[in-house]
This record gives C-alpha cells, structure tokens and sequence, in this order.
C-alpha cells in the first residue's frame, strides 16, 4: 500500500514538475534557443520544458535529432554541394522592397514550381520586414540587410526551418545568399523587374533584377509602371554603375556653329553626343531610344529616377 501510494505522489509531483517547468519557460530562454538553432518557438519550447534552461547544450541536441525525422539531417549532409545556379528576386510595395538570392546546385531545380515558391517565400517574408523599417528622408535608398533566421512565414515558421525541410525534399543543396531590404527615398515609389521575366506578378525573378526609386508628379503619356519597367530593363540591359548628374544633348546648327556662316533662325538640330563606354545611369543612351539619353526620356514623361539597385546570379555586390 505504502508503495502503490508514493508511487502516485511521485506521478503527481512529475505531472506538476512538468506543468510548472513549462509555465517557467522564459522569453528570454525561448529566443536564445530559437536564435540558436533556428527551429520554431514551439520546439524549442518542447526542449527547454524537457531539460531546462540551464541545460541548453541537452536541449540543442534533442532538437537535431528530433529535426533529423523532418529533412533536417539530409540539408546537413548536401550543405557542402557547390550551388552555381538559382534566381534573384525582387518584391516591392510602393516604399519599400526586398531583394532575395536563392541559389541551388542544378538549372532543373531552379526552374521547379517548388523552387519558386521557397523563393517567393522568402521574398515576401522580407517585403514584410522590410515595410517595419523606418522610412528614409534621404536621397539615396536605404538598405538594410537580414538574416534567414530573422524572418518567418506567414504561419510563424523560421526560413531556415523551411529552407531546410525544402532541401531535404528536393534533394539538393540551396542557400540564400543575399536577403537586402530597401525604403525608397522620400516622394519615390520603387518599382522592379527581372530577367529572363519569370516568377510572379508580385515577385519577379531571374538571373538579373534591376530596383528602381522613381518621381513622377505629374503624369506622363505612359504610366509610371511602364515607364519604370522600362527603366528597370535598361538597367538589366546597360549595366550602369552610378546615377550620374543630368546631361542634355548638345543642339547646334546642323552640327556647326552660326560663327560659320549659317542661318541663326534655323530650326536646330540635335546631335547624339552620347559616349558609348558611359557607366552613369541618366548619361547613358535611353535602350529603346538611343538618340536621347536616359536623363532626357525621364524628363519627356515628367518623371526622374533617384537612385536604383542591379544584381545578377552570383555577383558579389
């Protein structure tokens, strides 16, 4: 009898130890052990109900084998793969955007359903952080840079949990090399686009993508979406490395001076005078139209651009 009761205290006095450990659970355990590892707060809740706050090195353990069962050790086993291929993203929201890099190891895979759907994923999940950042009162956009662990799905999952789970399930290694936040400056809305275009209307992707800060006060005869797509595939296209200052394009008398002898009330003629080595983005010559330079075709539609972002597949800017 003795023993079948201290048997039955001890169960109680285990099933209230367990109840109290878990409501002991602090906020503080909970985030270290999340940053730590990168699981969901509901796991590592689990591990610290089950050893404790003091025992973390226990606690990282039990959550690598548990995470073994969901994918996590085949991700462990192909992190050493070299990925070469992938897409960048590009996600925007009037003031704000998110610039994601996604690679993996094969073209198959990047050009997957699945693999566009991590990607937009983890793209609309930094759009989400991004809008949380202050707005800028600069010129130039401002930028901010994440880490995989710091954003989470729309169910509250850690991406690295999910980017994981995705290698376990395709098969092959994928990271993400790059995930930039940006706040345009102050009056633009930024506007993106990719090539070769693939993905979504909301989140273009491809092995380039090009992030434009665009004005325009007044309407032009085109939209400032079409005018930006524009934009944004001359900057895909022309690889320009710097805003540059505003040019115009020299207008003479068929190219001469009146000094020379030529009518002064003649209709002017414009000469292109556009070098074609030029890095500036508004000193360039405009893609669709070279006899005018960007700066020029922005100004025919009451527009001007502020500052703007290129990234290709693998760059290191």
């Amino acid at each position: 009898m003795f023993a079948r009761s201290t048997f039955i205290r001890l169960l109680s006095t285990t099933g209230r130890s367990l109840a109290e450990a878990e409501k002991k659970v602090s906020k503080e355990a909970l985030m270290t052990l999340r940053k730590r590892t990168g699981y969901s707060y509901v796991n590592c809740r689990k591990a610290l109900v089950k050893f404790g706050e003091n025992d973390m090195d226990n606690a990282v353990k039990w959550l690598k084998e548990a995470a073994a069962k969901e994918g996590w050790a085949k991700a462990a086993k192909l992190g050493t793969r070299v990925t070469s291929n992938g897409l960048v993203s590009v996600a925007t929201d009037k003031s704000s955007a998110a610039v994601v890099e996604l690679s993996c190891e094969t073209d198959f895979v990047a050009r997957s359903g699945a693999f566009k759907d991590l990607l937009t994923n983890i793209s609309t999940s930094a759009l989400t952080k991004a809008k949380s950042q202050s707005s800028s009162s600069s010129s130039k956009l401002q930028e901010f840079s994440f880490e995989l662990g710091d954003l989470t799905d729309k169910d509250g999952k850690n991406m690295r949990e999910v980017l994981s789970l995705a290698i376990g399930k395709l098969g092959e290694n994928m990271a993400v090399k790059r995930v930039k936040a940006y706040q345009a400056p102050k009056g633009t809305t930024l506007f993106g686009a990719s090539h070769p275009k693939d993905g979504t209307d909301e989140v273009p992707m491809g092995r380039f993508i090009s992030l434009v800060a665009l004005n325009q006060p007044t309407p032009g005869t085109i939209s400032s979406q079409q005018l930006a797509g524009q934009i944004c595939q001359h900057i895909i296209g022309m690889s320009p490395e710097t805003l540059g200052e505003a040019t115009e394009t020299v207008k003479s008398q068929d190219g001469m001076s009146s000094q020379e002898g030529h009518d002064p009330d003649a209709d002017p003629v414009v000469v292109t005078n556009i070098d074609d080595s030029e890095t500036a983005l508004l000193r360039q010559a405009f893609m669709l139209n070279p006899s005018q330079s960007v700066h020029e075709y922005l100004k025919s539609h009451n527009a001007n651009v502020l500052d703007f972002v290129r990234v290709e597949l693998g760059s290191e800017q």
